[in-house]
């Protein structure tokens, strides 16, 4: 049944189910060419409503359910489907469409399925953004559609993050940001949460590097630990060639030439992808040699048979310092647990520590890290007079003033 009514909230207030009636719906005036607003209360819900006549059809299309949508709201939704009247389009196969595409759009795991398929083709350190995301991101929003992510519920997850590690939660949310900017890209997303959203943490620039007696300390613990042979000889090269950590476990026999001495790299694999060709000193050529019959052997041994009669070497694999798979590459975070857990081995002895006074362990000197020994490298190379162009040129920096950072 129908009733001509001009809505008002204190009317709708009082509106309810009546069994002998039946459904009820109270209608406004009509509004020639938008449509007719009105609120139907029947015995489950009220809900506001909007007839119209799109090409000579009658049609209703439902706004919302009260009191979660409000009068005013209900109003303002009813105003835009007559609008969109006005232009020729039904809202009511707008709205369909919408809610289509809404029930189609991915979740937040299947947005990142899509990014990392990306990422692994594009990004050098895509292994870092699948961690972070999966690790981080997934447990908590996994299965919410993407486009129901709000950006306080991102906030709120990198606030927890900060609390302990305020660093890593300004990493995490540069990974949700070119995940988002990349469904915003795809047309997956319309607009990404996080414009203009500031990093979560300051960060200090990390200035630390290992002064003489330091590097006495880390000789010693290279030679006493109980390290593998390739995480032993990367962290001794990532010092000896001052070269990022990342490029030290990728290294490849390919690219080193034993006779001219040189590594050759290509700009392919480089951060700036910038080439550079780094002469080797005969400490690490030694170092090489070693490696590269290390694994020589190793592949004889383990296939004796083939190689008993055979008068041509094999061939060593493809990296310098193989991973777990011989096929993939050691990992760079391996590197930086294996000197965090020496550097806490060492602290466990504060007898040691205080007597051998090797190592700078007070006055909030920070925990060493890999990188700092390409910082301690420079640095040193500083100290013997070195010149700036050429540290630039070992460190592969395009702007000469950035190895400003590296030399303390």
């Amino acid at each position: 049944m129908k009733q001509r009514v001009a809505m008002k909230e204190h009317i709708l207030q009082r509106l309810k189910y009546d069994p002998q009636k039946g459904r009820q719906d109270y209608l406004d005036p009509p509004m020639p060419g938008q449509g007719t607003f009105g609120v139907r209360v029947n015995k489950t819900c009220i809900s506001f409503i909007l007839l119209y006549s799109f090409h000579g059809d009658s049609r209703r299309l439902t706004l919302g359910k009260y009191p979660e949508l409000s009068l005013a709201e209900a109003r303002a939704k009813a105003a835009q489907a007559g609008e969109l009247l006005k232009q020729g389009v039904d809202p009511g196969k707008k709205k369909l469409v919408e809610l289509v595409a809404y029930r189609t759009s991915p979740t937040l795991e299947e947005a990142i399925v899509s990014y990392l398929e990306w990422a692994e083709k594009n990004k050098k350190s895509w292994r870092e953004d699948e961690r972070m995301l999966r690790s981080e991101f997934v447990p908590h929003l996994g299965k919410t559609k993407i486009a129901d992510i709000r950006r306080k519920e991102v906030i709120a997850l990198l606030d927890h993050k900060a609390k302990t590690a305020p660093v890593q939660a300004n990493r995490l949310l540069s990974v949700i940001r070119k995940l988002f900017n990349f469904c915003v890209e795809r047309q997956i997303l319309e607009a990404t949460p996080l414009v203009k959203m500031p990093r979560v943490a300051k960060e200090k620039r990390r200035e630390r590097s290992l002064n003489r007696h330091e590097l006495v300390w880390f000789l010693h613990q290279l030679a006493g630990a109980s390290l593998t042979t390739n995480t032993r000889f990367s962290l001794l090269l990532s010092l000896m060639l001052a070269q990022r950590s990342g490029r030290i476990v990728t290294m490849r026999w390919v690219d080193i030439d034993l006779d001219d001495v040189i590594w050759d790299r290509s700009g392919l694999f480089e951060k700036n992808e910038n080439p550079i060709a780094i002469p080797l000193s005969e400490d690490v050529l030694s170092i090489l040699k070693y490696l590269r019959e290390r694994q020589v052997q190793n592949v004889m041994s383990s296939d004796p048979e083939r190689w008993a009669d055979s008068r041509k070497l094999p061939s060593p694999g493809q990296y310098v310092f193989p991973g777990r798979w011989p096929a993939k590459p050691q990992t760079q975070p391996s590197l930086n647990r294996a000197m965090r857990r020496f550097y806490d081995d060492y602290l466990k002895d504060p007898e040691r520590v205080e007597e051998e006074s090797l190592l700078r362990v007070a006055d909030g000197y920070p925990r060493p890290t890999v990188h700092d020994l390409r910082r301690t490298a420079t640095t040193h190379m500083s100290k013997h007079g070195l010149g700036k162009d050429v540290r630039s040129r070992i460190l592969n920096h395009k702007d000469l003033s950035v190895d400003a950072i590296y030399d303390r």
